[in-house]
């Protein structure tokens, strides 16, 4: 009977969690900028300190798009509410 070797990798497990509302763009950004930019402790620090000027550098960035992508998103569900339920299309702009 032929087989098969199999194995799991796993990484690093992080858990988020907030009381009362969702992540926050800056929370969300971090989380981004963990999965994008990873240096071993292994490396070169010329290497390592390029990578934190690049995550510093991304990290603004990432934040004003996710920014836009939140303002677009309430602009989408206005425009769906606006035509049955205008009051409630408003407070989704106030938002």
């Amino acid at each position: 009977m032929n087989g098969a070797d199999s194995q799991a990798l796993v990484g690093n497990v992080h858990a988020f969690t907030t009381s009362g509302r969702g992540l926050n763009v800056e929370e969300l950004s971090e989380m981004c900028l963990n999965k994008l930019v990873s240096v071993a402790d292994t490396a070169a620090p010329a290497l390592k300190d390029q990578a934190r000027m690049f995550r510093a550098q991304i990290k603004p960035l990432l934040m004003h798009y996710m920014q836009q992508a939140i303002k677009s998103d309430r602009t989408t569900l206005y425009n769906q509410l606006k035509p049955g339920h205008p009051d409630v299309a408003e407070i989704i702009l106030r938002i």
